[in-house]
């Protein structure tokens, strides 16, 4: 996880870089501004460089009376609540010094959660930028209480699952099917991908929201667009469309292997998938019960689950095979780039149990033998920075790629350097341990009300078990 001395040098000549084209003291801030109701869309204003920009939330038609019913207290605490999940989309302008609130009052305890969002949120962006992580954004604010909670009338079994469109998503949804536990998909910013496995899964109780930034940002854009905490926003809309709607659980299908992070920078670690992690979860969870509704839950149903531990269970589940994808570059395509290392862990973790030709079904072709693919692959297995992917950790794809070699003994690799990469990688690996450990092992770090872990139990069998 440490950087190497070239990467050091490529951070220093980018920190030099931007002395020139986004000057210290860099004390300039971003005010989120105003907060309006159009029907069904909210329109959030910002201020920034001296401009005002404007991000348009589009919520169902069948939801604008519930949002107009809304008092203006309880309408601004919400949606300033998503404003902040937005803001990091606006570093790729300055380095910002502070958030400045201007549409409701927080207290202090709000406040030290959103500030570790935006630290924790930013900090892949930053690093790649030449930037510094590990500098907190102030955020600030009016100080005050949250308005008086919302009515805890909550439908007892009614629950949100947020619908990424990737295998997890559809691990967590047959979970939920299994234990007979009913359920509304919402999926943010949706695609042919996401519709597809709603479609598939049989359940069609879904909802669709947007988010729109506006285009001007990026006229004023100093940085390369980079990694925002997507799933944090996704999280902060949930959950209001959880209040919405009288729901009782909002969940997600974040496992264990996103709590890992990607490089360490000074002692600190830099986690692409933050916003995916119990770190965040937890914060996230506690925030809603705090401030908004005391009896909301917000949890991951997959987070004591490893990722190939849900590659094992989703190879099972052969009527999505055709139909998901989890390649973040082409996903709005509807397909796979096959080139990426998403691409490569998907289909690593996935070998052992769908064998070469469910594989082929999946992607059309057998890409753990193609170049692109095999070099992605010894750089999961090899150690150092872990791809800025939401791929497992350097464990999980040892041992993927363990299982793959004990069912294929005589799997060809491209050249000799991947050969002995590979071999060196897998030397000194326990694969019998860390089997044991990661495919029938659960992790009981997870918030999941009591009632669904003895529901998602019985639907398990003894194989795994949540406790």
């Amino acid at each position: 996880m440490k950087m190497d001395s070239l990467q050091y040098v490529k951070r220093v000549v980018k920190a030099t870089n931007n002395l020139m084209k986004d000057p210290l003291p860099r004390n300039k801030s971003i005010s989120i501004s105003a907060l309006l109701l159009q029907g069904a869309d909210v329109r959030i204003a910002f201020r920034a460089m001296d401009e005002e920009f404007t991000y348009v939330v589009s919520f169902p038609n069948t939801l604008a009376e519930k949002l107009g019913s809304l008092s203006r207290d309880v309408f601004n605490y919400l949606f300033t609540a998503v404003a902040i999940t937005f803001v990091p989309s606006f570093f790729k302008m300055s380095d910002f010094e502070s958030v400045k609130i201007e549409t409701s009052p927080l207290d202090s305890d709000t406040i030290e959660f959103f500030e570790i969002f935006l630290l924790k949120g930013l900090a892949e962006f930053r690093f790649l930028q030449g930037l510094n992580p590990s500098r907190r954004v102030r955020v600030i604010a009016e100080s005050g209480n949250a308005p008086v909670e919302l009515p805890t009338a909550r439908v007892s079994d009614k629950l949100i699952m947020l619908n990424g469109g990737g295998k997890d998503t559809i691990v967590a949804a047959e979970l939920l099917l299994a234990c007979q536990q009913p359920f509304t998909w919402v999926s943010v910013n949706p695609d042919d991908t996401k519709r597809k496995v709603i479609e598939v899964s049989g359940n069609l109780d879904a909802l669709e929201l947007s988010f729109k930034a506006d285009l001007r940002m990026h006229r004023l854009s100093r940085y390369q667009w980079g990694h925002v905490p997507f799933a944090g926003i996704c999280a902060a809309l949930g959950a209001v469309v959880a209040i919405l709607t009288g729901s009782r659980y909002v969940a997600s299908g974040n496992e264990a292997s996103a709590n890992f992070g990607n490089v360490l920078f000074r002692g600190e670690p830099v986690n692409h998938q933050y916003s995916k992690s119990f770190e965040f979860e937890k914060g996230f969870a506690e925030f809603i019960k705090r401030c908004i509704c005391s009896d909301l839950e917000v949890f991951s149903i997959l987070r004591p689950f490893h990722d190939v531990q849900l590659a094992m269970l989703f190879s099972n589940m052969t009527k999505y095979h055709s139909h998901f994808i989890s390649c973040n570059r082409k996903i709005k395509q509807g397909v796979w780039c096959k080139e990426c290392p998403k691409c490569a862990f998907t289909a690593l973790a996935l070998y052992p149990f769908v064998k070469k030709e469910g594989i082929v079904t999946i992607f059309g072709e057998d890409i753990l033998r193609t170049p692109v693919i095999q070099a992605h692959i010894l750089k999961l297995v090899s150690g150092g920075i872990k791809p800025w992917e939401c791929v497992g950790t350097l464990e999980e794809s040892r041992l993927a790629l363990s299982l793959v070699l004990q069912a294929y003994p005589d799997f060809p690799f491209v050249n000799s350097k991947i050969s002995s990469g590979v071999k060196k990688a897998l030397s000194v690996f326990d694969v019998e341990e860390v089997e044991r450990r990661i495919l029938y092992g659960i992790n009981d770090e997870h918030i999941i009300p009591e009632l669904l872990v003895g529901k998602i139990d019985s639907a398990l069998g003894e194989s795994i078990a949540l406790r």
